[in-house]
């Protein structure tokens, strides 16, 4: 039977997807996964716009928030896929809220890729909020929406035509809103906090699960945006945070001399 090719060009991305939201859970509790749903149906999510998945993690971790939710984006039929925690509540917005903010986004920043709940920016003491949880009723925080380069993983909303995912070098519960955001990022793309308010029976709990990846991600990260030279097969590279080190080691001449003299070696870098 010969070949028969389709024309990925002609198809438009909503050809793509079966649901308009696909939404996974990692689940440890079956009790209040229960509950999670319940409440997605009373928002108005249901089998017609949505579909749902979990991970199985009741009798051991075998699945966590990098390459177990990887799982998840992989196969997720729907144009906007949710990451959310199973103790989280949609009491409060509803699905229509949510299309509203998506739309609002859209329209601000078409290159967005990441929308969630909680997250900060690049400055030390800024951060975004719009929860309630044990600690905090009602709680707004910033003024929403706001571009984050970090977000909470309580609740995570992907665009699926970004077609993004998490470090497959990372692993544990904690940090993977951040590296999906900086995924994105160096993809190009952006990450907001919006004003979705929902219910999260967790406060957070900084274990020394917690501070050991923070630990790893780090390491991780220090390692992926550490300067370096590159070779492609055309031509040398230098790449860097600096813009005059950029300026100043990408020229022939310097490159050569570095090269050369294994300068390079002394400055720290990898060649």
């Amino acid at each position: 039977m010969p070949i028969k090719p389709f024309s990925i060009s002609s198809k438009k991305n909503s050809d793509f997807y079966e649901f308009e939201f696909s939404i996974f859970t990692l689940v440890n509790d079956k009790d209040q996964y229960k509950e999670l749903l319940k409440s997605c149906e009373k928002a108005g999510f249901n089998s017609r716009n949505s579909e749902f998945g979990y991970l199985d993690n009741i009798l051991s971790n075998s699945h966590d928030g990098f390459s177990g939710l990887n799982r998840a984006l992989h196969i997720a039929k729907g144009k906007y896929i949710i990451l959310v925690h199973q103790d989280v509540r949609l009491k409060f917005d509803r699905i229509a809220t949510l299309r509203e903010k998506i739309e609002s986004i859209e329209k601000r920043d078409p290159k967005w890729a990441v929308l969630g709940n909680a997250g900060g920016n690049f400055d030390l003491g800024e951060k975004f909020i719009r929860i309630s949880d044990p600690a905090n009723k009602n709680l707004k925080f910033g003024s929403l929406p706001a571009k984050a380069n970090s977000l909470d993983e309580n609740f995570l909303l992907i665009k699926s035509s970004t077609q993004l995912a998490f470090s497959e070098d990372l692993k544990g519960f904690h940090f993977y809103g951040t590296d999906i955001c900086q995924q994105a990022i160096f993809r190009g793309f952006s990450c907001y906090v919006i004003d979705f308010h929902l219910l999260h029976y967790s406060s957070g709990n900084k274990d020394h699960h917690y501070f050991n990846s923070k630990k790893k991600f780090i390491e991780n990260y220090s390692k992926k945006l550490s300067a370096r030279f590159l070779r492609t097969t055309t031509t040398r590279l230098y790449l860097s945070g600096s813009k005059i080190l950029n300026l100043l080691f990408n020229q022939k001449d310097i490159l050569f001399i570095l090269r050369k003299t294994k300068i390079y070696k002394l400055l720290g870098l990898r060649k």
